[in-house]
């Protein structure tokens, strides 16, 4: 009985080693199981992620001002003023007549017989070639004749302009009243304001390089808050600093004071400008046109030019400058991107958009595909 009894504590503890043997197998299966896992995933869990989004909206101030005025003034070249064929605030359209001179047709009939005549003697001078091919005389006086024609009908056609600019109107718009009696010549008579506004507005040298002509942009007028669209006309190419330089006189030298003398004041070369303050922010004008609403001239104006562009930060950035975007199945692609750096910041021109998740300070040993836990 003895016996029988230690052979079944000696099964017994055969099973339990047995079992002891089995869990430590599963145990060991577990821990290396784990441990791969924690290779794969990214050696260092609990990353920050940066979402990718669209840089915000610029915001300008501007001013609103007609696109175009034209002023008339009192023209005695043409002939005599009578009065003008419009009233104070009436809107015409292009071509119609504002004012009313008593106009000599003599002076252009004369400029036309002086076209007629030149063009005769022109004629003339071909028939003569015509009977004597090789004559170089004839030749010479064809070529005189043909400069004098040209002049006479530049002649007319200035007379023409002259009087087409001083009387119909040149462009759609409202009329604004100067002065319509006792006139002296080249006194201001009326003004032709454009029904077609124009904001004008400056942006400082570090935003400058974010937008470009043909940008839509979001325009508010302060005082009502009437909302509106537009589009960047023009961009200058140098700042307010210079435009301001340009338009001031430039003295003139003795030597310019001869008549005969090339007048080098009239068109100034500037290989630089000199007396900017370097501690200044340049800032250029923007002209925005095509304006969907109406605006009186000088009314302020909230401006918003959407930005298309991407920033980063540069703790997104490995040392090869790419990035680890953070995949639906919480893996990481490591990705070759674009970059354009300005001002000291960092902006995409390729290889990310709006929405992406990118991990913040990658360790060097994150690896393409690998998993990742993410703490925002």
């Amino acid at each position: 009985m003895i016996k029988n009894f230690k052979k079944v504590v000696k099964s017994s503890q055969g099973k339990w080693i047995l079992v002891s043997a089995l869990i430590s197998v599963l145990l060991i299966y577990f821990a290396v199981n784990k441990l791969n896992t924690l290779n794969h995933s990214s050696k260092g869990q609990d990353y920050k992620t940066y979402r990718v989004e669209k840089v915000k909206a610029l915001k300008l101030q501007g001013k609103a001002s007609p696109k175009l005025i034209k002023t008339y003034n009192n023209n005695s070249q043409i002939g005599t003023f009578i009065s003008t064929s419009v009233t104070d605030g009436q809107k015409v359209k292009q071509g119609e007549p504002l004012i009313n001179y008593n106009i000599s047709q003599s002076k252009r009939q004369q400029l036309v017989q002086k076209v007629e005549e030149a063009q005769e003697k022109v004629n003339d001078d071909y028939e003569n070639i015509n009977i004597e091919p090789h004559n170089n005389d004839l030749q010479k006086k064809l070529t005189q004749d043909q400069v004098a024609l040209s002049e006479a009908k530049q002649q007319l056609n200035q007379h023409d302009k002259q009087v087409n600019d001083s009387i119909y109107a040149a462009f759609d718009g409202k009329i604004d009243i100067q002065n319509n009696s006792n006139l002296a010549d080249g006194q201001p008579i009326l003004q032709l304001v454009s029904n077609e506004a124009q904001i004008k507005s400056k942006v400082s040298e570090f935003d400058l390089e974010s937008i470009k002509e043909g940008d839509k942009v979001d325009i508010k007028v302060t005082n009502n808050g009437k909302k509106g669209k537009g589009e960047i006309k023009k961009i200058a190419e140098t700042p307010k600093s210079y435009e301001l330089k340009a338009s001031e006189p430039v003295a003139s030298s003795p030597a310019n004071d001869d008549k005969d003398a090339t007048t080098s004041h009239e068109n100034p070369v500037d290989a630089d400008r000199q007396g900017e303050n370097d501690a200044e922010v340049s800032k250029y004008t923007v002209i925005i046109d095509n304006i969907d609403i109406p605006l009186r001239a000088g009314y302020s104006i909230d401006i918003k030019v959407p930005l298309e562009a991407i920033k980063l930060p540069s703790a997104v950035l490995t040392k090869d400058n790419r990035v680890f975007v953070v995949t639906k199945d919480s893996k990481v692609e490591k990705r070759e991107i674009t970059i354009d750096k300005m001002n000291g910041e960092i902006f995409v021109k390729k290889g990310l958009k709006s929405g992406d998740k990118l991990i913040v300070n990658p360790k060097k040993t994150l690896n393409d595909g690998d998993k990742v836990e993410v703490s925002s």
